[in-house]
């Protein structure tokens, strides 16, 4: 884990323009750039919240640990996105683990320039409790169908979220961030059936994969089949 002085990309991306731009440069003035390599953590379930984060670069897995001892994969975030806001705005401990999945850099403000800014933008406040509902929602939507569909679904719907994730849907090719493992867990099945079902659309001339690469040869297969799961 690395720390450096804030700099101005957040604050000049697109996103930031119009009526919340005073807002993010409250924040951008306020706030520090921490750097975590592939594999470290960034937030430790039942930690306190005292940061708002914001990825500037790389992928971050978010986990839940339960009281067994079981690892559940809730969701991928990257580059644009939020961390840590729930906890910070409802609670005053994560309630998730969140690591970083490749480099990664990110942008930590204090809680209380956070809520700060959020009292004094309306506009600001808006978008920031909108990108979160529509962030779980998905996550919510996620997790509900891997109990509603059959495994080729599950499996088509993981291509189609880390396609959307890494490119949009105008790419027709990626490479997983995660082990075959940690995939079967995020489609909610074994390794053993995650693997098989890869290797019938690989056969099926759906696919082709090449290690951790995926070429997608039909994309209208793949997403009849997260349709129709």
């Amino acid at each position: 884990m690395t720390h450096i002085p804030s700099q101005n990309d957040f604050l000049t991306s697109s996103q930031n323009q119009g009526s919340c731009g005073p807002a993010y440069k409250y924040i951008d003035e306020n706030s520090q750039i921490v750097k975590y390599n592939k594999g470290e953590i960034i937030i430790k379930q039942s930690s306190p919240a005292t940061h708002a984060i914001f990825i500037n670069k790389g992928l971050v897995k978010t986990i839940k640990e339960s009281a067994n001892g079981r690892t559940n994969i809730l969701e991928i975030i990257g580059k644009g996105q939020h961390m840590g806001l729930l906890p910070l705005m409802s609670s005053s401990v994560h309630d998730y683990t969140s690591i970083a999945l490749t480099d990664v850099e990110t942008r930590f403000t204090p809680k209380d320039v956070f809520m700060q800014t959020m009292h004094e933008n309306s506009d600001f406040a808006n978008k920031i409790i909108t990108e979160s509902c529509i962030s779980s929602q998905k996550t919510i939507s996620r997790l509900v169908t891997i109990n509603n569909k059959q495994l080729p679904g599950r499996v088509a719907d993981v291509i189609l979220y880390f396609l959307d994730l890494e490119n949009g849907e105008s790419y027709d090719s990626l490479e997983f961030p995660l082990t075959r493992n940690e995939l079967a867990q995020f489609a909610g099945t074994t390794k053993e059936s995650f693997i098989r079902t890869l290797t019938e659309f690989k056969n099926d001339k759906i696919i082709t994969i090449n290690g951790k690469s995926i070429q997608i040869n039909s994309m209208e297969i793949i997403k009849t089949l997260s349709r129709l799961g």
